[in-house]
């Protein structure tokens, strides 16, 4: 089997070899959390998000502003989020009317064009962008493609995770129904 390359790479292979040993083992043990191979910090506030539409104009998108959010950075390329797709579809499908879903094209080995045309092959429902700049890639110190990220309706990052086996359920129901004291929802 070939490795994936949904991974953002270093200057010199001898720089990201090590790296991608222990994201790679870390996957395959099952859902990360992305303070185990780096990553926007949990309980931080999510960053806005300077990118392009698919048109190319800039857009500047607040997260989670009223309203809880789920953002994946993600590449036409990348092999854990094409596993992934079918599931952020279904998510989408239950909260896309309660919870703000941004999809961040990152700028590795990709085009505006490219992204596009993934875009309307696959018919993805939810919001997508391409940070050209890599300016968002940065802002959430995205370690690697398929990295999700969660913010509840303040914008407080309350889930990150990286890989095809993440439960995107279960980090959305925590910011659309959240539990009462005395653990009623």
């Amino acid at each position: 089997m070939k490795a994936s390359r949904c991974f953002r790479f270093v200057s010199a292979p001898a720089a990201w070899l090590p790296a991608l040993v222990v994201v790679f083992a870390a996957l395959a043990a099952g859902p990360v959390r992305a303070q185990d191979v780096g990553g926007i910090e949990v309980g931080s506030r999510a960053p806005a998000i300077a990118a392009s539409d698919l048109a190319g104009r800039a857009v500047r998108l607040a997260v989670a502003d009223h309203k809880p959010a789920l953002v994946e950075f993600w590449a036409t390329w990348c092999e854990y989020c094409a596993r992934l797709e079918p599931r952020m579809k279904q998510v989408y499908a239950r909260y896309g009317t309660r919870v703000q879903f941004v999809a961040v094209a990152v700028n590795v080995n990709e085009s505006l064009a490219r992204v596009a045309g993934h875009t309307r092959s696959h018919s993805l429902p939810f919001q997508v962008v391409y940070d050209a700049s890599g300016s968002a890639t940065r802002d959430y110190d995205v370690p690697a493609t398929s990295f999700v990220v969660v913010a509840d309706a303040t914008g407080r990052i309350t889930y990150t995770g990286l890989g095809d086996q993440q439960d995107l359920e279960a980090a959305l129901r925590h910011v659309v129904e959240p539990q009462h004291p005395g653990g009623m929802p």
